[in-house]
């Protein structure tokens, strides 16, 4: 449906409604608070809004799914914002052994993953979209999240008034004061089993930081490896009376299953290399030191080249392009020196 735009000129804050100026002229249209998203601020006068036109049961044309132009965040919306932020920072040090592990970091984490989970699902209510199974919500809860859903719950005014919800929540928030009661007043039994899980999150930690190590210097030494049988550059190239100059903004892609390496343009690398085959309609292919194969187009060679190369001559050659197609690997040459 077609969205119309518009000026808010008069709003009742405290009934919630108010009415928009369209652009195009016509009457005001009546705009209620409830047709605004859950996450943006309460309207103001002079707000411009995108609005579509609906028809009430009256007969009388009223604003419906608005929403104020620009960056119009309510204040929770914010807050979880930049908790979300700090968190991550927060993270980022555990990860780098600067700040230890807490409990309550996993409250924290779950609390942020409920606010969405409320959000998306306040979204879709109004909407009229598939909305978030019950039993997910209270399962995001007894995880550790039920502090972001009771915040969830009064800014949102969402699953607050429904009594068999509140019921379960509650249950769960009891669960947990008494969790964390017992656990506050038998610390010595439960020290052996914090220090057990700060060893085991380090032991994570650290292991994390190996393997990431170790496929960081795998994909390095791949790249090496290509890079002796592939380069682009700007450097000319200048075979016989011929010379190529690669474009300067070139760079490869190899795609190897579902990862791609990318490599930014370098300078060319001149390499040995002994003749295969001659092929009169293609080229020479040129077995190079490193035990691959690559070709050297006619396009880049004189006319008669086959006349001038014998199989088991010695040459030196630029590789200038690599590609992979269907796992196999064809890389161009261009010649350097006879």
């Amino acid at each position: 449906m077609k969205r119309e735009k518009g000026r808010l000129v008069r709003w009742n804050d405290e009934k919630g409604y108010g009415f928009i100026r369209p652009r195009n002229g016509e009457e005001d249209i009546f705009l209620h608070v409830k047709s605004l998203p859950h996450d943006q601020r309460r309207p103001k006068t002079n707000d411009v809004l995108t609005y579509e036109v609906g028809v009430d049961e009256k007969q009388q044309h009223y604003a419906r799914s608005a929403k104020i132009e620009g960056i119009a965040w309510s204040y929770f919306t914010i807050f979880w914002v930049s908790i979300t932020l700090l968190f991550g920072i927060y993270v980022y040090f555990v990860f780098q052994q600067k700040l230890p592990f807490h409990p309550l970091a996993i409250y924290a984490a779950m609390s942020l993953l409920t606010i969405r989970a409320y959000s998306r699902d306040k979204r879709a209510a109004r909407l009229g979209k598939r909305r978030t199974p019950e039993n997910r919500l209270h399962a995001f809860e007894m995880l550790g999240g039920w502090p972001g859903a009771l915040l969830a719950q009064l800014c949102y005014r969402h699953k607050s008034r429904k009594r068999k919800y509140q019921i379960v929540f509650w249950m769960i928030v009891v669960c947990h004061g008494v969790l964390w009661y017992h656990f506050l007043t038998h610390q010595d039994m439960y020290r052996a089993y914090q220090q057990a899980v700060t060893e085991n999150v380090r032991s994570f930690v650290n292991q994390a930081k190996k393997e990431i190590l170790s496929l960081s210097e795998k994909i390095n030494s791949e790249d090496m490896f290509t890079s002796e049988d592939h380069t682009e550059t700007t450097e000319q190239v200048k075979t016989g009376h011929r010379s190529i100059t690669p474009d300067k903004q070139m760079v490869r892609q190899v795609k190897k299953g579902r990862r791609s390496i990318i490599t930014p343009d370098r300078q060319l690398r001149i390499v040995e290399g002994v003749v295969k085959e001659i092929r009169p309609q293609e080229g020479i292919v040129v077995s190079l030191q490193s035990g691959s194969k690559g070709i050297i187009d006619k396009s880049t060679l004189v006319n008669d080249f086959f006349t001038r190369f014998n199989p088991g001559e010695h040459i030196r050659v630029a590789i200038h392009t690599i590609r992979m197609k269907e796992n196999k690997k064809r890389i161009e040459l261009v010649l350097v020196e006879k």
